[in-house]
């Protein structure tokens, strides 16, 4: 069934029914930022947030739900402000149901048929690259069916899910994983059950408290192999960049406004501190990295058809190193680090450096945007 294009009108209504669900629902399992939700509270969130309407539901019933209509432009608009809504409440929580419906739409978009349980709410995740960066400047010519044969080395290397372990990080009732494979030497999608990989536990990682991080690897020949189009794959890396940049964005407003509501009331030397000229720079610049991120946003807000793979990692390396600045300068304002350990501020910091390193990171951007130059 074609689902109906979302109508203007209805947007606003939508995303407001979105910030009334992160307040009355959303806010009372994270409002403790050194008491991370526990696995059972986010899975209760997770299926109000499917019933609502904000995670893909059953296949046969499309409607509005996070990239589910990414080719219409005001579902796109939807999906954009609502994990900015999301984010703003809690990082982990958005990015977990990010992927969720990232896979849903890859699942969709590929032809793997979902079992009602794996429809079920945050089942399954998508990872979107390989183990490590993005595979320099070989992923960029492949998309433009270029490859050479080193990059064709380069890409079964950085898609050996079997020799090289990757790393996912999820909501721990994660059970199926959605990822671009290398198998009889084309780039294929595989879609497993957690039965039929392996999986070892990570240490507490550095933010993103809700949720674990695991290494895992898996043979090429195990659960559902599919052959890859460069469109799909395209595709996969745009809305998972997309949403990375809406939930940083999330971050961010969250963070600007502690850091001004704080500084309205701290009192340093007989004057508020927003008086002060350092402060005063501070929150200038926390305020124009947001407004640099909605400027770029909304800039991409269009169909998914419309949308530059280039653009959107462009984006990511401009904004990204921005926005933690940014989260840093908020944990400044509250007087530092020192003394501020499993604060509000502190968590968002964390949330956002990692965010940075989703992914594939940012630092292998530039030999991608290089590559891609050639044949643009």
């Amino acid at each position: 069934m074609a689902p109906s294009p979302l109508a203007a009108d209805d947007l606003q209504p939508l995303l407001d029914e979105v910030s009334r669900f992160c307040s009355a629902e959303m806010a009372l399992i994270t409002i403790r930022p050194e008491m991370p939700a526990s696995a059972e509270e986010i899975s209760k969130l997770s299926q109000s947030a499917f019933e609502f309407g904000i995670l893909p539901g059953d296949d046969q019933e499309p409607g509005v739900a996070l990239w589910e209509q990414p080719d219409d432009v005001n579902a796109i608009t939807f999906s954009i402000d609502a994990l900015k809504q999301i984010a703003s409440v809690n990082a982990g929580i958005a990015l977990a149901w990010h992927r969720n419906a990232l896979a849903r739409f890859l699942a969709q978009a590929i032809g793997f048929h979902l079992t009602e349980a794996q429809q079920a709410p945050l089942a399954v995740s998508a990872i979107s690259t390989g183990h490590h960066g993005l595979a320099r400047g070989s992923l960029a010519r492949w998309l433009h069916q270029r490859a050479s044969d080193c990059d064709q080395s380069m890409l079964a290397d950085w898609l050996d899910r079997n020799t090289h372990k990757t790393t996912v990080t999820a909501p721990p009732q994660w059970q199926d994983l959605i990822w671009p494979v290398w198998h009889k030497g084309i780039m294929s999608w595989q879609l497993l059950n957690r039965r039929e990989v392996a999986v070892a536990p990570c240490r507490p990682q550095h933010g993103l408290d809700e949720l674990d991080t695991w290494q895992v690897s898996a043979s090429p020949e195990a659960g559902a192999v599919i052959k890859a189009t460069p469109q799909q794959v395209s595709s996969m890396l745009i809305l998972d960049a997309l949403g990375l940049l809406a939930i940083a964005a999330g971050i961010n407003q969250h963070g600007e406004a502690l850091a001004r509501a704080f500084a309205s009331l701290r009192r340093q030397g007989g004057r508020i501190i927003n008086q002060h000229s350092a402060v005063q720079t501070m929150l200038a610049t926390i305020q124009q990295a947001q407004w640099e991120a909605e400027m770029t946003l909304n800039g991409l807000t269009r169909p998914l058809p419309g949308l530059s793979l280039k653009d959107l990692l462009m984006a990511r390396q401009q904004l990204h190193p921005k926005l933690c600045l940014a989260a840093n300068l908020v944990m400044q304002v509250h007087g530092g680090i020192g003394y501020m350990q499993d604060c509000g501020p502190e968590k968002l910091l964390r949330d956002q450096n990692m965010l940075r390193l989703q992914s594939g990171g940012i630092r292998e951007i530039p030999l991608f945007i290089h590559a891609w130059g050639r044949y643009r």
